[in-house]
């Protein structure tokens, strides 16, 4: 060690002169010392003690005390020293930050397996007092998110708008509780939003997972200096989501012997911008399907993604669509009655408005209890639908009016059943543009389109005149 040289030198350079120093000063206060270092002397504070050459700024304290002896210290220290120093240093570094990374990403990798274990468990922002059961068709969702080691399919889920199924896939993800794992595509009043970046934000609140893989600070100096084009970092956040799914449904599968299951709910709103990722996701859930690594299921409130995925070869491995409805009479009253306490007579006449439409269903029957009366809840239902005309451009004087008109009359004259090809003929054009403004509802089983929903036929029976004769 250096210390105990330094603190020789020092004792001997410093500690000398000032005994020197105070033996001089009582003999005589001009007496000049011809031995001692003048350097040494003129730093130390109590080489001179009189107050007429110091100010009280000058005075000495400890702190500055220490500060010149750690100057003077360091000063004695050999260069290649401290050469050596710092090499050492870097050598001990450098494997205990490896160690530190290393150390992280295992625990963060046994965060995403334990998530896959325990499945997502979503919240359920929906009152016992005001939920439907739909025994039937929660069995049917339950028998798909619980595969066996032989399950080589995977499969579609569909329903309008306001129908519950993201309630009822909701509830049987909570309740499969394993190897679920459920994401939900959540739309945004931004403007500015994108698509998918909120897929990728969404993915990786499923698993658990922030995107910050833990590389050491060393591998960061390196890559900082060659660069990286490789880095991680750059993808997406979908992809990234998605590859780490893999990585841990692998491990699920070695463990458990059957496949865990992954749910894309509200798919729909990755197109059309980003059909191609919707075409991704299907391809690489047929092979899955094939290899049994996985079982994917598709949420979605739009017909044309069920139209675009039948259309291509990856929909081999498709089982028959799943579509979740509206309510029955009978449910719809039961819920009326039972559970929102309305009175039979005016829980027919709001039935016979909106229909089983769930989430319609609670809307007008809130505004009833809250006062509202019916005619009033009624100029609000046919408000909103003379809206959907507009953006759908149906309405009289508009572009497609005339086309709307025929599919209107055709409609009327099948009892609100007309297969997707009839509509084609009639129209001589993609039924896409009439599908997605909430006039009219497409259904992939049957592949059939019939009115979005009872208010909507009401509303075209009411106005005639303007879309019938």
């Amino acid at each position: 060690m250096f210390f105990p040289k330094t603190a020789r030198v020092f004792c001997k350079d410093i500690f000398s002169s000032h005994f020197v120093t105070s033996r001089v000063l009582l003999q005589s206060s001009n007496f000049t010392l011809r031995n001692s270092r003048s350097d040494l002397f003129r730093s130390l504070p109590y080489a001179n003690s009189s107050s007429s050459h110091h100010t009280p700024s000058e005075e000495s304290t400890l702190p500055s005390i220490l500060n010149k002896i750690v100057k003077y210290s360091i000063r004695q220290v050999p260069a290649a020293l401290i050469t050596n120093l710092i090499i050492a240093s870097i050598a001990l570094f450098i494997p205990a930050d490896l160690l530190y990374a290393w150390h992280q990403n295992r625990y963060n990798e046994r965060l995403l397996n334990e998530t896959i274990e325990k499945g997502t468990r979503p919240k359920i922002n929906v009152m016992t007092n005001k939920f439907v059961p739909r025994p039937v068709i929660l069995e049917r969702l339950k028998k798909i998110l619980q595969p066996d080691k032989d399950t080589s399919n995977y499969y579609m889920v569909c329903g309008e708008d306001g129908t519950g199924k993201t309630t009822l896939t909701k509830i049987v993800s909570k309740e499969a509780k394993q190897g679920v794992i459920y994401i939900n595509i959540q739309g945004s009043d931004n403007k500015k939003s994108d698509a998918l970046e909120d897929f990728g934000v969404a993915f990786g609140k499923a698993l658990n997972f922030t995107f910050e893989e833990h590389v050491a600070f060393s591998k960061k100096f390196i890559k900082k200096i060659l660069g990286d084009v490789n880095e991680k970092s750059n993808q997406e956040k979908w992809k990234r989501a998605f590859d780490t799914f893999k990585r841990i449904s692998a491990v699920y599968r070695a463990k458990h012997g059957k496949p865990p299951v992954i749910i894309y709910d509200n798919i729909n709103r990755l197109i059309p911008e980003y059909s191609n990722i919707l075409d991704f996701l299907q391809d690489d859930a047929k092979d899955n399907a094939d290899d049994r690594e996985y079982i994917a299921v598709f949420v979605c409130s739009d017909g044309s993604v069920p139209r675009r995925m039948r259309m291509r070869s990856a929909w081999s491995r498709a089982k028959p669509v799943i579509e979740i409805g509206d309510l029955s009479e009978k449910e719809s009253m039961q819920y009326l009655i039972d559970k929102r306490k309305i009175k039979e007579d005016d829980a027919k006449k709001l039935y016979e408005l909106v229909g089983g439409r769930i989430v319609t269903l609670k809307s007008v029957a809130d505004d009833f209890i809250a006062g509202q009366s019916f005619e009033n809840i009624k100029a609000i239902v046919f408000n909103d639908i003379y809206n959907n005309f507009e953006k759908a451009k149906i309405n009289p004087n508009q572009k497609n009016h005339k086309m709307a008109k025929i599919i209107i009359k055709a409609l009327l004259n099948s009892k609100n059943v007309l297969h997707i090809s009839m509509l084609r003929e009639l129209t001589k054009m993609e039924p896409d543009e009439f599908l997605e403004n909430n006039i009219f509802a497409y259904h992939p089983r049957d592949m059939t389109v019939t009115f979005q929903s009872r208010s909507t036929e009401r509303y075209i029976r009411e106005n005639a005149d303007k879309f019938i004769k």
